[in-house]
């Protein structure tokens, strides 16, 4: 990946949203800046936290990544991010993107490494086209509860639905103008595809595991192999093939596919998540402690 070595040009036609105080890290085509923490945005504080989300950092990542890029990357992203323990509400926390062909990302707070993980970007695969029309009953959103959101226009999931040793949920694309819209409007941005995994790895043991509402689901990484420029018209559908979910901790191996289950799978998305009761989680907060 071509990258800049510094930021003088980076945002000439548009500003980063979720960055501050971009600058030239030490390394060639390095760059740092600052994650803006907005609690009023209705997204990312779709509902009360006392703590950054997962998605923010993820998104806020992937906003640096395309600061560096030269050109926007029209293939594929492949990458990983393991969040090492919870980043509070302040001091801002600084995300370092060092440079390099296979990029890197850490993001550290009061010096201490909150998350990290890496990122590389591929040709993009030839798409088939497809003409097929969508069950409206697949459209419907899944519980808002069980996909831990508050607004309706911030759920990317339909309600879930079982067969052939599978489930799967359509991905809802969100409004335009919404946080994780993206930028090109006749593609699937990557973050909503990523948002849409994390809903519905949320879903599952929820639904199938019977893991309590009240509990609070801290997040340890995610890998995605996705397309970057999929355009928006074609339908497309989470699926994971039913196994055992264990009582407190939880791994999904998600396959994005053609919404209508055909052809083979045209991206991945693996979630690993722990569970804390509201006790157990109080506890952790009150000593600092990192129960992964």
């Amino acid at each position: 990946m071509r990258q800049h070595s510094t930021a003088t040009a980076l945002w000439e036609h548009e500003p980063p949203d979720l960055l501050e105080g971009v600058h030239g890290s030490a390394g060639p085509g390095g760059l740092t800046a600052r994650l803006r923490v907005d609690q009023g945005n209705p997204f990312y504080f779709d509902h009360p936290l006392d703590h950054v989300p997962g998605m923010l950092i993820l998104c806020g990542a992937a906003d640096l990544v395309r600061a560096a890029a030269d050109d926007a990357p029209e293939g594929r992203v492949r990458g990983a991010m393991t969040f090492r323990s919870i980043c509070e509400l302040e001091p801002a926390p600084t995300l370092l993107l060092p440079g390099g062909e296979r990029g890197r990302i850490e993001v550290t707070q009061d010096s201490e490494t909150v998350a990290d993980g890496w990122f590389e970007f591929s040709a993009a695969d030839d798409v088939p086209a497809r003409d097929y029309r969508i069950d409206p009953g697949r459209q419907v959103p899944a519980d808002a509860a069980l996909v831990h959101r508050a607004r309706d226009e911030n759920i990317m999931i339909g309600a879930p639905w079982q067969g052939d040793g599978h489930v799967t949920a359509l991905v809802l694309a969100p409004p335009d103008g919404h946080t994780l819209a993206g930028r090109r409007p006749g593609a699937h941005a990557v973050d909503y595809l990523v948002e849409a995994g994390r809903q519905f790895s949320t879903w599952l043991p929820h639904r199938l595991a019977r893991w309590p509402l009240d509990a609070h689901m801290l997040w340890i990484g995610v890998t995605v192999d996705l397309p970057v420029s999929l355009p928006r018209t074609l339908a497309v559908a989470l699926r994971w093939r039913a196994a055992p979910i264990s009582a407190d901790k939880a791994k999904f191996h998600l396959d994005l596919i053609h919404a209508d289950g055909r052809g083979p799978a045209l991206g991945s998305l693996h979630f690993a998540s722990k569970m804390l009761t509201p006790a157990e989680y109080a506890r952790f907060r009150g000593n600092g402690r990192n129960p992964r």
